[in-house]
């Protein structure tokens, strides 16, 4: 576990001056300096300890590596399966809470966390955002490749494989926050159904993004669906079809969600698509057009944005791909210090990116 670190830099200078002329007065000898404890890492000592108050990072806690990852206020939030692994950005320090998390949301604005494992869904208030506490649970009937996002005081849950609900809940910063409004849409495919939801925040509610199987777990499509602030569907539109193809990866990964991810910036959204071999781009202004791809020459699980730029990463790159949308250009690479072997999560804001890894846990990087 890494500790907090405070920097302290004192320098003092004591200047002598003597009189001319052959006084006889006594010259004081140089004062000392006061001892300065540069307190990296934190001890009881009174003196300095010769650390330089640069703060360190010793890795991920996460036992069995992490599925996925936000950023809330200069905090990072992983699910780990058993557990969730919070780190300071700022200091590194990191703690594990025992929550059971298959993939994780939040609500900025409400200071909630949002998780699923499995059958249960969590909701934890981040007031104290080093101590996530636990508000409430809810059992339901998810099966894997499910995930879930929240805006506007609406959750979607997509749902998953073998006719599993895709439901919508409203929710407060309460004891008991989560109530369920509907069952959302209808699953298209049952092999893999709805494995993945992004949502965003309008006017009288959200917009959902889900993707959909719609065949054979080859052929995606996003479908989007405007919901009122009761969780309402009030409308469903036409599927934007995807790129079609089955995905190579050596394992499938559940039980994250399918790497059919996607990200909202600027009126478009950005899907990770694996079939694609790269991000695929559905403009919102111009009637759910289908644009020109961004291509990135390997199979993508993940996208995020820090509301400028995009952040890519797949299971057969070993770096975090830095993309211009306004060009569709890779701009920069990060590499975390541990490594990537199977990022499956990735989030970003202006000062880190960071990367949930199923084998490296919670990961990093300083821009």
């Amino acid at each position: 576990m890494l500790v907090k670190h405070s920097l302290l830099s004192l320098f003092l200078l004591a200047m002598l001056s003597a009189c001319g002329g052959g006084s006889d007065d006594t010259v004081a000898p140089p004062s000392t300096p006061p001892s300065v404890d540069n307190d990296n890492p934190p001890d009881n000592g009174g003196g300095d300890d010769g650390n330089t108050g640069t703060p360190t990072d010793s890795g991920s806690l996460a036992a069995n590596g992490c599925l996925n990852v936000v950023i809330v206020n200069g905090f990072a939030y992983a699910a780990c399966g058993s557990e969730i692994e919070v780190a300071e950005l700022a200091t590194f320090e990191r703690s594990l809470v025992s929550v059971s998390a298959d993939d994780i949301t939040f609500d900025a604005d409400e200071q909630l966390l949002f998780t699923q494992a499995g059958n249960v869904l969590t909701a934890l208030d981040i007031s104290d955002p080093a101590q996530p506490s636990v508000l409430g649970t809810l059992n339901t009937n998810f099966a894997a490749f499910s995930g879930l996002s929240a805006a506007n005081g609406v959750l979607v849950v997509s749902g998953g494989a073998g006719g599993s609900n895709t439901q919508v809940y409203t929710y407060t910063n309460s004891n008991n926050p989560l109530t369920l409004a509907t069952n959302g849409i209808l699953a298209v495919d049952n092999t893999t159904g709805n494995p993945d939801v992004t949502v965003t925040a309008t006017a009288n509610g959200v917009t959902a993004f889900y993707s959909q199987d719609i065949g054979a777990v080859a052929n995606w499509a996003i479908q989007i669906a405007q919901l009122d602030s009761d969780g309402n569907v009030l409308s469903v539109e036409q599927d934007v079809v995807l790129t079609p193809g089955a995905f190579n990866f050596s394992s499938v990964f559940t039980p994250a969600n399918f790497p059919v991810e996607s990200e909202f910036l600027n009126n478009r959204l950005y899907v990770a698509n694996f079939a694609a071999e790269g991000v695929e781009v559905i403009d919102l202004e111009d009637n759910n057009a289908l644009l020109q791809p961004i291509l990135l020459g390997y199979e993508p699980t993940n996208v995020a944005t820090d509301g400028t730029q995009l952040f890519v990463v797949g299971v057969t790159n070993n770096t975090v791909d830095v993309v211009d949308p306004t060009s569709s250009n890779v701009v920069e690479s990060l590499e975390p210090t541990e490594g990537l072997a199977q990022p499956t999560g990735v989030a970003a804001s202006s000062t880190h990116v960071v990367v949930a890894d199923r084998t490296n846990g919670l990961l990093i990087i300083t821009r």
